[in-house]
């Protein structure tokens, strides 16, 4: 009777072990952070702009690789996330199953004209399979929570520059602020 205990115990920590490696390398907990920062640009001697810089971004970082089950033999790998709010959002990619790994890092945060975002702030469910010679070898699902984080404030700066364009472009000029800064770490 002891030995079919440990071996119920061994197998349910075997099959916990391996769930837990799914999801992404970072983990599965993630922060929305607001930046906040003020930079004064000089372009020349009749030129100044003073920027109030504002951004929100993942933490710890905007793009990262779906780590997978072990042994498991793909060349693809979908994701469809459902979000707290309902809404849903599908991203694919190739999957290198010598590593376990999707063999880029998908895009979780960061939105632009041309790329949404796979998550959104609150629980996301993702549902992933991964897909051999048309296939799904395995599936299964994960969770990754984003919650606020506290804000965070860099020091304000100056930039003295020989291009006018700085003068005129927020967006640029707070990029480059912000990364100087380690995103205000």
């Amino acid at each position: 009777m002891k030995k079919l205990i440990l071996i119920f115990i061994i197998l349910g920590f075997a099959a916990a072990t391996r769930a837990e490696a799914t999801g992404f390398t970072l983990g599965n907990q993630f922060y929305s952070i607001h930046l906040h920062g003020r930079v004064e640009v000089y372009c020349g001697a009749e030129n100044m702009a003073i920027y109030t810089c504002n951004d929100i971004v993942l933490d710890p970082a905007s793009y990262d690789y779906f780590i997978g089950p072990k042994g498991i033999k793909a060349e693809n790998i979908f994701l469809t996330n459902t979000r707290a709010d309902g809404s849903q959002r599908s991203r694919n990619g190739v999957y290198n199953s010598s590593i376990s790994r999707s063999a880029d890092a998908f895009n979780l945060w960061i939105s632009t004209p041309f790329q949404r975002p796979l998550l959104a702030l609150g629980v996301n469910k993702i549902d992933y399979k991964l897909v051999s010679t048309g296939k799904i070898a395995n599936q299964g699902s994960f969770s990754v929570n984003i919650t606020h984080g506290e804000p965070r404030t860099c020091p304000t700066t100056y930039y003295n520059s020989t291009d006018i364009n700085d003068c005129q472009s927020q967006y640029t000029i707070c990029q480059k602020y912000f990364e100087q800064y380690d995103y205000c770490r």
